[in-house]
Parts: structure tokens; C-alpha cells; sequence
């Protein structure tokens, strides 16, 4: 399943800049929750592929480090555990300059039982960070680092919020009827990972920085 969401990002000397802002009107490949249906979605498919459905790609930033978060297999009931899965390769593309649909960096996550076991921990190695050396190598469900960088992968609550029934009412009515104390996803949970890095490792000069995220299915374990 794939996601690509572009984000836009000046980097100015004021602190209080905006990094990430959608860069006026334009056409994106996209996809959320549960898409594309006939692959992901139990309500089309009998054999949803959870784990190689990203649902969102979120970006945030402060004076020294950019935040990235990439959510996936979900909306899960809280009851399920995190999907993990070694047969797909997560993608994190960075383009920092011209042309934008290129990237210029590109961090790649997957998982893995711990060697030579069947039904051991998980774990997860991360490829391709500018800075690291090698890889960072280690367990799910707690925070790694190494070489200034940070990184967690596990089960989190679906941060996402939507009025599913406000959507559903709005169709139905022809007139709006969200709500916001009203969130389909609030009792949800979903898989991520998360990365936070030094913005000096990814800017280049005063160019626009743009993000987006996509999943591939493998053969085996560790590509690579």
C-alpha cells in the first residue's frame, strides 16, 4: 500500500517558522486507513493485508530536530497486538531539493524475530539514516539511539481523529454534521514507527523539504 503525502518546508532563522505546510493546490497519490480497499479493507477483501497498509505519515519539527511518524495496520481494537510483519519494507523519502519527486534520502524500517527463533521478540532495524553509522539494530515497544538520532517502533493509540458517523450523517442529510466530540478512531489502536533526527542532517541550505512514506511486500526476512 502506498502513502505519499508532500509536505513543504523553508527553513528560515526564526524559531516560530512553520517547517511543514501542504504547498498550495496539487494533484497527490494518496491513501488512508484501510485503502485501497480491495487490498486492506475486511469489508472487500477476506485476506486484508494489515501490515503493509500505511495509514498516515505525520511531520513535526522544533529549532534542532524533525520528528517523523509513520502509522500502519490499523484502526486495530486495543485487544490485538502490533503487526509486525518481516516480509514488508517500510520507506521513509526525504527530497531536499529539485527535482521534488525524487528523494534525496531514504530511511527504510523492518522487522524481525530475533535470530534463529520462529516465535521470539520482535525487532527492528533501521537502514539509510544520514549521520548513523551502519544501522540502528534493536528491540520494539522502546526508544533506541544511536549517533543523535532516536527511534521507536510498537503499538500506539491511533492518533488519527474522524467522524465516521458525522460523515455517514452528512451523506445521508446533505448537510454537515460532524461533531468533534466524536472520534471513530479514539478507542483504536495502530502500529508506527517513529523517528526523530537532527533537521541539520536533512536540510540543504534554504530548500523546501518533502516527505512521504510507502510500503513493499518481500520475500523473506531482512532485504538485504
Amino acid at each position: 500500500m502506498t502513502k505519499r503525502l508532500v509536505l513543504t518546508a523553508f527553513v528560515l532563522t526564526a524559531l516560530a517558522a512553520p517547517l511543514a505546510y501542504f504547498a498550495g493546490e496539487q494533484a497527490l497519490p494518496a491513501a488512508d486507513h484501510l485503502d485501497p480497499p480491495a487490498r486492506t479493507n475486511p469489508s472487500n477483501d477476506s485476506t486484508p493485508d494489515f501490515p503493509a497498509d500505511i495509514a498516515d505519515l505525520y511531520v513535526t519539527h522544533d529549532a534542532t530536530k524533525i520528528t517523523m511518524i509513520v502509522t500502519f495496520g490499523g484502526p486495530a481494537a486495543p485487544s490485538l497486538p502490533a503487526r509486525y510483519d518481516p516480509n514488508v519494507l517500510y520507506t521513509v523519502a526525504i527530497s531536499n531539493q529539485a527535482p521534488r519527486t525524487t528523494a534525496d534520502t531514504a530511511i527504510t524500517f523492518q522487522f524481525a524475530r530475533e535470530t534463529g527463533t520462529t516465535d521470539g521478540p520482535w525487532g527492528v532495524r533501521v537502514r539509510g539514516v544520514p549521520g548513523v553509522t551502519g544501522d540502528i539494530i534493536g528491540s520494539v515497544e522502546r526508544t533506541l539511539e544511536k549517533d543523535g538520532v532516536r527511534v521507536f517502533a510498537g503499538l500506539t493509540d491511533d492518533p488519527f481523529f474522524f467522524d465516521s458517523q458525522g460523515l455517514r450523517e452528512s451523506r445521508e442529510m446533505g448537510t454537515l454534521r460532524f461533531r468533534n466530540d466524536r472520534d471513530f478512531f479514539g478507542a483504536q489502536n495502530i502500529t508506527a514507527f517513529v523517528i526523530e533526527i537532527p533537521r541539520d542532517r536533512l536540510e540543504n541550505g534554504s530548500n523546501a523539504l518533502d516527505f512521504w512514506t510507502f510500503s513493499d511486500r518481500l520475500g523473506g526476512q531482512f532485504n538485504g
